[in-house]
């Protein structure tokens, strides 16, 4: 699986990040991983009765048992994203200590005569939980993603677009542009404002084409598009998820999106 590849792979990158944050994210990947393996032989199992029941009428529990399976994909689809968004701030955090740190400027030689007192350190700044920040608070490209992602899991969508946005202004070449774009869409998506969310995930599509959100990202403009009414291009885009990813699990709910559209 590719998050737990991840996993792996920033582990050895870097040691400096806490072994128990990587320890709980890796228990976290494994219980998807098993509770996703189960419900997809659930799922298959359930899908080849209904075809061998053809026009037969199906029992009432079957019908009921699919409908509770497709809830439970959803729900382990969120599950997916919250540990990717745990993977993400992870290698972030390992990019921010493998970064050189600045050279101090070399200090003068000392010279006779008495020392001056020592200066008193300053207060260091603290990071705000969520909203704005003013100009003389300094992030690290980490916190200051997870500061925007704080407020979109509390459902302050347009705190999070802004906190996003000024992301992007900030560190917009870090592994986590990508990411901060795309929830820039998923905003939108949760206010309903489809136009705004669609014009996102495809700057993800079209700047990020690399990044393992695109496939989501397309995906989730195909289904704006069909909010929009504008169901041409929501059937192109669904079409370009099924045809570039193929594998993937969200070309799987392109089909059934495509299906519903007819």
């Amino acid at each position: 699986m590719r998050i737990f590849l991840m996993v792996v792979a920033a582990t050895v990158l870097c040691s400096c990040v806490p072994t128990a944050d990587f320890t709980e994210l890796r228990e976290d990947v494994r219980e998807v991983q098993a509770e996703n393996k189960k419900l997809r032989q659930t799922e298959a199992e359930l899908r080849k009765r209904l075809e061998a029941a053809d026009k037969n009428p199906l029992p009432a529990n079957t019908t009921k048992r699919l409908e509770t399976l497709e809830t439970a994909i959803g729900d382990l689809k969120m599950k997916y994203q919250a540990v990717d968004q745990r993977l993400a701030s992870l290698v972030a955090q390992v990019e921010d200590n493998a970064r050189p740190a600045t050279e101090s400027i070399p200090r003068p030689p000392e010279e006779s005569g008495p020392k001056p007192p020592p200066k008193t350190q300053a207060p260091v700044a603290k990071v705000p939980q969520s909203g704005t920040f003013d100009n003389q608070t300094v992030l690290t490209p980490t916190a200051s993603f997870n500061l925007a992602y704080n407020d979109y899991l509390k459902g302050n969508y347009d705190l999070a677009v802004a906190g996003f946005e000024s992301f992007l202004r900030q560190f917009p070449t870090t592994s986590l542009a990508a990411h901060a774009q795309y929830w820039i869409g998923e905003s939108y998506s949760n206010k309903r404002e489809y136009r705004s969310a669609v014009d996102a995930y495809e700057h993800v599509v079209n700047n990020y084409p690399k990044s393992d959100k695109v496939p989501i990202a397309l995906y989730k403009a195909g289904a704006g598009y069909a909010e929009l009414a504008d169901l041409a291009k929501a059937r192109s885009l669904l079409k370009r998820v099924i045809e570039e990813y193929p594998q993937s699990d969200e070309a799987a709910r392109a089909k059934q999106k495509l299906a519903d559209l007819r």
